[in-house]
């Protein structure tokens, strides 16, 4: 067996509402669909029909666990391809309440409502050869 790309990624979550609006509204990701009887929301960052689905916790529990222990560390998303993005997207997180930790040259991560870590970093395209086209 070979796996050719991640799926998703699916995660229990506290609040729908909360979850959609960090998620869909700050974030900017697609949302395309609920199930469960609208238990669960469904989000594509445009190619697949869901890079992230979000399911109420069925369960109360102590939320993510502390940093370097077995389980889900964080969830990352390509946001640009500049330093330009970058900045703008911390700009963003920050004038929404959000304090950015873990900075590094292309990347720094923010909370989600449930406290998931997530990663948003950007990906600088490669110099193009002379005469190479896009």
């Amino acid at each position: 067996m070979k796996i050719r790309a991640l799926g998703h990624v699916s995660l229990f979550v506290r609040d729908l509402a909360a979850t959609r609006r960090f998620y869909r509204d700050l974030l900017g990701l697609a949302e395309t669909g609920t199930g469960k009887d609208g238990r669960i929301v469904f989000f594509s960052a445009g190619a697949r029909h869901h890079d992230l689905s979000c399911e109420l916790a069925r369960a109360t529990g102590p939320g993510p666990q502390p940093k370097g222990v077995p389980g889900l560390y964080h969830v990352a998303f390509e946001i640009g391809e500049t330093l330009q993005d970058l900045a703008a997207a911390r700009r963003e997180m920050v004038a929404h309440g959000l304090e950015p930790f873990g900075e590094y040259a292309n990347g720094f991560c923010v909370r989600d409502p449930d406290g998931h870590e997530i990663e948003l970093y950007v990906e600088p395209t490669p110099p193009r050869s002379i005469g190479e086209r896009r």
